[in-house]
């Protein structure tokens, strides 16, 4: 599946009316430390995701990688109440990822949706291709961080893609 050649621009995102319903759309935010603690952006997560819950209500769902350690802690796992973001789940699981969901155990209880890059490693050299293929951009074969980041950033196209 090429994901990066595939990829709208803003630009072809022409067409839509000035204003579109807001019960229709699905804020989603994306960060490594969505009920991952690593340093000081998990703090700045926590501290407003009440107020976007608040504002967003259910239509607020936050994207972050799979560690299960953090999830027996944080995440309380549930089916998701959004049909689309339940088919989007279940196709992913059926070609072999493994995607949670559930609510991050914090103030304001924000929906999470939960990507195991561990479970995807078997793409990471698919993957790299692709983003030297279409980007020129060259990820380090030994670097864990990176490739978990690959992994990660891959994961998530395919979702909102999906």
């Amino acid at each position: 599946m090429s994901f990066l050649s595939s990829s709208p621009s803003y630009s072809s995102l022409t067409g839509f009316e000035d204003e579109l319903p807001a019960e229709n759309l699905i804020l989603f935010e994306v960060a490594w430390e969505v009920a991952n603690k690593v340093g000081g952006i998990y703090t700045v997560i926590q501290t407003k995701t009440k107020l976007t819950v608040d504002q967003h209500g259910e239509n607020y769902i936050l994207i972050g990688p799979y560690f299960e350690n953090s999830v027996k802690t944080q995440v309380e796992l549930i089916e998701p109440p959004n049909p689309a973001i339940k088919r989007t789940i279940d196709c992913m699981n059926s070609r072999g990822c493994k995607v949670y969901f559930g609510r991050w155990l914090i103030d304001g209880s924000p929906y999470v949706v939960l990507l195991d890059i561990a479970a995807s490693a078997w793409s990471l050299d698919q993957w790299k291709t692709e983003l030297w293929d279409s980007c020129n951009v060259g990820v380090p074969w030994f670097d864990k961080e990176a490739n978990d980041a690959v992994l990660f950033g891959f994961l998530t196209t395919w979702f909102l893609g999906e």
